[in-house]
């Protein structure tokens, strides 16, 4: 199964703050999609503008406090908001996704997160496609818990998982100095070019994740989506960074 992850500032004005979808790069990435339907694939893309801004704004990456109920709505109906408009620009191009909320399987318990594999499982086996995304999901301790979709393919490898790109809006993993690093091993990790606050750990929370699934025996590639064909060019190998 591949894993492929639309990063939040690839697809909407999080940089800006504002609450819109860069829909000429959604659509390009679709098409490409639409020509990959013989793989079993799973979708994911970040919350962007529509999730990071209302997740500070009511501090809710420590949890869900009493009085911040109408935050955390606010923050779920945004990210479906995003996922809607994501999934149809998708069957737009012929791709068929099954949008759903990440905090319909996804839950917490004692600082361990569980997945409904079987539902996911039941998608992929009658040829639909998986489409969730970033998004808070339910905690026993905390109430809620920002869960990034970089970090949702660590519990999707019991579905037989073999690789992950993780798609940017930089051409992958740079050092200090802007260069693409074209293989990155654990341990050997340069002084990164310095991005903007993100609620999920930006480039080094993505780092984290990838590191742990490439322990697990996954290929993960961290690529920008520049140009047309990028993607394709990612799958295969030839474009972003390879974490090893």
């Amino acid at each position: 199964m591949l894993y492929v992850k639309l990063g939040g500032s690839l697809i909407t004005y999080k940089k800006e703050g504002m609450l819109s979808v860069k829909e000429d790069v959604v659509r390009s990435i679709s098409r490409e999609l639409s020509l990959s339907l013989r793989d079993k694939i799973f979708l994911a893309h970040g919350a962007g503008s529509f999730g990071h801004i209302p997740v500070m704004k009511y501090n809710l990456q420590d949890g869900l406090r009493k009085g911040s109920e109408l935050g955390a709505s606010e923050v779920m109906v945004r990210v479906s908001e995003l996922n809607s408009i994501i999934a149809k620009i998708l069957l737009e191009e012929h791709v068929p996704v099954a949008p759903f909320p990440a905090r319909s399987i996804f839950m917490r318990r004692g600082g361990k997160i569980s997945c409904n594999t079987a539902f996911i499982k039941h998608l992929i086996d009658y040829d639909l496609i998986p489409l969730t995304h970033g998004d808070l999901i339910p905690d026993e301790e905390s109430g809620t818990y920002v869960l990034s979709a970089d970090e949702m393919p660590l519990y999707l490898v019991p579905l037989g998982l073999k690789k992950v790109i993780f798609l940017t809006d930089v051409p992958g993993v740079l050092d200090d100095e802007g260069n693409l690093i074209k293989e990155l091993k654990r341990g050997h990790l340069p002084e990164l070019k310095k991005e903007g606050f993100d609620v999920t750990g930006a480039m080094e929370g993505k780092l984290s994740h990838a590191f742990k699934l490439t322990s697990m025996g996954v290929e993960v590639i961290i690529a920008g989506y520049i140009n047309d064909g990028d993607l394709k060019k990612a799958i295969e190998g030839e474009w972003g960074t390879k974490i090893i």
